[in-house]
């Protein structure tokens, strides 16, 4: 699965040695990228990240604009860390682009219209 486009929260998600930190919110960038791109589908990608930043499964958040069979409705895909601004990896269906380090609740605050708020 190649992957074009990553945007990452230089807030939130800085680039350290080791893996994804959740308790200081420091994820190591090309760590999660090579998950990402090690997987043969979104889902397959989500799944793996799941497990490595001990989330709590992968959520969807429907909006307004049609995706495409697959998604249907579904703008974003995202790993559930348990609260809605907490830091985690968001995947855009409609615009694929993975989110690294932002929060979902951020997200669909930023675009109301779209996910119909």
């Amino acid at each position: 699965m190649p992957v074009r486009n990553y945007i990452y929260d230089s807030k939130t998600c800085k680039e350290f040695k080791g893996k994804w930190n959740p308790k200081q919110k420091k994820c190591n960038i090309n760590h999660i990228k090579k998950i990402i791109n090690d997987a043969r589908t979104v889902d397959n990608a989500l799944n793996s990240l799941n497990k490595e930043i001990k989330g709590y499964g992968i959520e969807p958040v429907r909006g307004r604009d049609w995706v495409s069979h697959y998604y249907q409705d579904i703008n974003l895909l995202y790993v559930n860390k348990g609260d809605t601004y907490e830091p985690t990896v968001v995947y855009d269906t409609l615009k694929d682009i993975w989110y690294v380090g932002t929060s979902w609740g951020d997200m669909i605050e930023s675009d109301m219209k779209r996910f119909e708020i």
